[in-house]
């Protein structure tokens, strides 16, 4: 990805809440080592029980995520997808869809692992996301 569009991504991502407390270096290290992908509603990003490839970043556009064929959540703008089988090193534990046509930074793993180790507010965002998602991931599957 070109410097210029790292900036920009690395701009988009500043404005959200899971990246507040992330420096602009590691925010443009993090647009750096991804590519844009487009998605048009009704294309799963990540299918539950499959293997993990990548994590992803929405941009803009909404997304629903589904476990066991069950709508359990929305997400939007500054969300991440995937991160969940990527700190656990394990299989998809959700499928998670595009509801609305969706623009997004797609990390390959591999990439981000290495990128985590460079930059610990990253780490730290992106475990903060899989925590919450733990979270709401035990009071869905509980109720």
């Amino acid at each position: 990805m070109a410097d210029r569009e790292a900036r920009e991504i690395a701009s988009r991502l500043a404005g959200f809440d899971t990246f507040r407390n992330c420096p602009e270096k590691d925010l443009v290290a993090l647009a750096g080592s991804g590519r844009i992908t487009t998605l048009p509603a009704g294309w799963p990003f990540v299918t539950q029980g499959e293997p993990a490839d990548a994590c992803y970043f929405i941009l803009d556009g909404t997304a629903r995520v589904f476990f066991a064929r069950e709508p359990v959540a929305d997400l939007g703008p500054g969300d991440v997808i995937g991160e969940m089988a990527f700190i656990t090193g394990g299989q998809r534990g959700a499928t998670v869809t595009s509801s609305t046509r969706v623009y997004a930074l797609r990390v390959e793993n591999d990439a981000l692992r290495d990128l985590l180790e460079e930059h610990p507010t990253l780490k730290q965002s992106l475990v903060a996301v899989y925590n919450a998602h733990t979270s709401s991931t035990a009071k869905t599957t509980t109720n």
